[in-house]
């Protein structure tokens, strides 16, 4: 056993991590040496936890920590603040952009290194991973139309962290397209703050908003609504529950969280129907040449006068890791301006691999999603069936 008196701590934050050394570092006792330290009877524990445990705040020179004399020969706890730097907007899930989350994402390392001994000739290192991860997941959905053309729209708070979260205020920023009814401030339909939200819990709060006159096409598919939430973390900080500290000290201790959300336009007057058509076969198999087939109706002229071609562009998306597109992914086919119009469009396929897999699907790139009803909607999975037996004989010479 070595002392660890006059020891040196280095602490190095690898890629994406800061340590912010503005701050003290804190220095104590584990809890677990403290409640061996009255014995077996409770209330000796309880006195002789508050006389021992010791906390001490040290400063951070270049990375380096001293270790002070009385932790030279305890199991001590060290806090120090670290910051995880990342420029991108955390985003949330909607039916329009689901979430992929990885938890890579929030990975770091961090090297330490423990100097003590004589003449600090013994060196102790460690390289550990810390996750960090936002205070909420969120997503949205569109719940109900009201009688009036309003929509209501749903926000999912997920908590994220070990500790309970207090919403005090809530409000949302949304893109073009889309206003929001009543006052107009962006805050939801009823007053519930604060909201406390449990660890691993979640909370739903609605807006009422509705469609607004549409910009320019290009700019809408683009831009993102904007959730803010102010929050405060209320818990044990040894699970995780602590609160972001201050960098500077004129920073706020108000903590207030971002996060993009795309919304879709939901498609309440389309004025194309694209249906599916049902396989002239029950039983897909892999090597067999398919045709996918999609009707396309025109239901009424739409208002903008770009869709008024009696053309439009088709374009199939399929998964070229199960399906082979034997005809033409990208073409133009010709649809009349009159309402009631139809065209069938036939691509042949051949799937590549069996099981249940995702079937190709057909999109009107000139059209837009939000003029476009699925009717006959196709199926989400297919069935493809694994390549027929073939048996070859060997004859002799």
């Amino acid at each position: 056993d070595y002392s660890l008196k006059d020891g040196i701590l280095h602490i190095d934050a690898g890629a994406g991590l800061k340590i912010e050394e503005s701050q003290m570092i804190e220095i104590e006792t584990y809890g677990s040496d403290v409640e061996h330290v009255g014995g077996t009877d409770a209330s000796k524990t309880s006195s002789s936890s508050t006389d021992t445990r010791k906390v001490e705040k040290v400063p951070i020179e270049d990375g380096k920590i001293k270790i002070p004399d009385w932790a030279s020969d305890v199991t001590t706890l060290v806090w120090f603040p670290v910051r995880a730097i990342d420029d991108t907007i955390a985003r949330g899930a909607s039916p329009a952009s689901p979430q992929k989350q990885s938890i890579v994402d929030g990975m770091r390392m961090i090297a330490l290194k423990l100097e003590f001994g004589v003449f600090l000739n013994q060196v102790f290192e460690r390289t550990i991973a810390v996750h960090f991860t936002n205070p909420f997941h969120v997503s949205t959905r569109v719940v109900d139309k009201c009688y009036d053309g309003t929509l209501l729209l749903q926000v999912i708070l997920h908590s994220e962290v070990k500790a309970t979260l207090h919403v005090k205020d809530i409000w949302l920023d949304l893109q073009s397209g889309f206003e929001h009814t009543g006052k107009g401030d962006g805050r939801p339909t009823s007053n519930l703050f604060p909201l406390v939200i449990a660890p691993s819990s979640r909370a739903g709060i609605l807006f009422v908003i509705r469609l607004s006159a549409l910009g320019d096409m290009d700019e809408l598919e683009k831009a993102d609504s904007m959730l803010n939430i102010k929050y405060g973390i209320s818990g044990d900080r040894t699970t995780g529950a602590h609160s972001p500290v201050p960098v500077k000290p004129d920073d706020s201790e108000e903590l207030v969280f971002k996060i993009a959300v795309k919304m879709k336009r939901p498609v309440l007057d389309p004025c194309v129907a694209v249906g599916f058509l049902p396989f002239s076969s029950d039983c897909l198999r892999v090597g067999q040449l398919v045709n996918m087939r999609w009707r396309v109706e025109r239901l009424k002229n739409p208002e903008d006068a770009s869709l008024l071609a009696d053309e439009i562009l088709y374009q199939v998306d399929a998964n070229p890791q199960n399906w082979m597109v034997a005809g033409r992914k990208c073409g133009h086919v010709s649809l009349s301006n009159k309402q009631g119009s139809r065209i069938e469009i036939t691509v042949t396929c051949v799937p590549l691999v069996s099981g249940y897999v995702h079937p190709p699907q057909l999109g009107l790139p000139h059209v837009g999603e939000a003029n476009i009803s699925c009717n006959p909607a196709g199926p989400h999975l297919v069935c493809v069936l694994p390549p027929t037996l073939s048996t070859s004989y060997c004859i002799p010479a």
